[in-house]
């Protein structure tokens, strides 16, 4: 069974990595990403993945970490969930550009604690 340390800190390396996927996929721009519906569906399956992980992270390093939005991730998450294939495009290309950075640079910062410390 994996420590909730190391759960978290994985947890934290796979939002990294979906943040920065997201962050690949829309270089190509606005226009390409409303016309392409695969690209459509990667990056709302990479927000999904975000969103999950910050659900999962422990309650404690959320605490630890109060400038990282983990509850309006996962309320995000449940909201592309239940748009079943009804993708809100403007609105995710706004979140992408508007928020993504800032949620990016503070994961970066989070520092996982082992419990007693």
């Amino acid at each position: 069974m994996t420590d909730p340390t190391t759960a978290d800190q994985r947890r934290i390396d796979d939002m990294l990595d979906m943040l920065r996927d997201i962050r690949e996929q829309l270089r190509v721009g606005r226009e390409v990403f409303v016309r392409d519906r695969n690209l459509q569906k990667v990056v709302a399956y990479d927000l999904m993945i975000l969103g999950e992980a910050a659900s999962k992270v422990s309650q404690r390093t959320q605490k630890r970490n109060p400038k990282v939005p983990w509850t309006e991730l996962a309320t995000y998450r449940n909201e592309l969930i239940h748009e079943y294939g009804s993708l809100a495009l403007e609105e995710t290309w706004e979140f992408a550009q508007r928020e993504l950075r800032q949620i990016e640079k503070g994961l970066g910062k989070v520092r996982v604690m082992p419990p007693g410390e």
